[in-house]
């Protein structure tokens, strides 16, 4: 938590402000949208977990909580050294999707209820920042990536960290996929029925290799579709679709 102020509406602090926007490179269209907008936001009252989430709307706007909390938009954090205990500090940050104005966010200290003040930056990282062909953000790791459409969407995914992301050149915003949806229809593609392997997700990443780019392809086209996250109009069909036309080819249909 930045400092103890909880009154709203109230305009972020400078530091909020700063390392929201560490999260927001400015040389990105699809993030420097969420910096203006934020920009002329205020913080409007904490959120559903405590008082470290806090929500951003107009002024005279009190936070909506008809609707659940939106997707991630922006993930990361910030390392510091603390000058009065050898132990490094980290701050992770984390940005929702704005919903009907209001934008979500928590930054939070694992080590203290406070940020402290008396403390250096000594490294950061996030998954805005990341490109096409660049490792994995924390640690560098491989990072798989199966192109959707060629130059305008590409589905990655970073074994290390277990995390997948949809980049989207156009905006370059990188689109958190929450693992437990996307592992659910994988199984489904690829007609997997074994219980053991259904309920241990995070069999995607340790078998990674396993999985083909057109089991991957289809796999976030039928996520896409029931999630309806992205207005992506495919040029593709799924395998599934290919052979159902294929048999209809060999199938003469007569009129009664």
């Amino acid at each position: 938590m930045i400092g103890n102020e909880n009154k709203f509406p109230r305009k972020l602090a400078d530091r909020e402000k700063d390392l929201l926007f560490s999260i927001l490179p400015e040389k990105k269209p699809g993030y420097k949208k969420y910096r203006d907008k934020i920009d002329g936001l205020f913080v409007i009252g904490t959120g559903r977990f405590g008082e470290t989430n806090l929500i951003l709307g107009n002024q005279n706007e009190k936070p909506d909580f008809s609707y659940s909390s939106t997707p991630v938009f922006a993930l990361g954090a910030i390392i510091y050294s603390r000058r009065d205990i050898p132990e490094e500090s980290v701050v992770d940050v984390i940005i929702h999707e704005e919903n009907d104005n209001q934008i979500e966010f928590d930054i939070s200290c694992k080590e203290d209820a406070t940020i402290p003040e008396a403390s250096y930056e000594i490294n950061r990282w996030n998954f805005s920042e990341w490109i096409p062909g660049d490792r994995a953000p924390v640690d560098k790791s491989f990072v798989r990536e199966v192109i959707l459409i060629p130059g305008k969407y590409i589905v990655a995914i970073a074994p290390s960290l277990y995390k997948i992301w949809l980049h989207e050149f156009e905006s370059g915003v990188n689109h958190l996929i929450p693992l437990t949806n996307f592992y659910n229809y994988l199984m489904i593609v690829t007609n997997i029925r074994d219980p053991k392997k259904i309920l241990k997700q995070k069999l995607l990443f340790e078998n990674l290799s396993d999985y083909t780019d057109k089991d991957l392809i289809a796999t976030f086209i039928l996520y896409n579709k029931y999630f309806k996250r992205f207005l992506i109009d495919f040029p593709i069909q799924t395998e599934r679709e290919k052979e159902k036309k294929s048999r209809l080819k060999g199938i003469k249909f007569f009129k009664r």
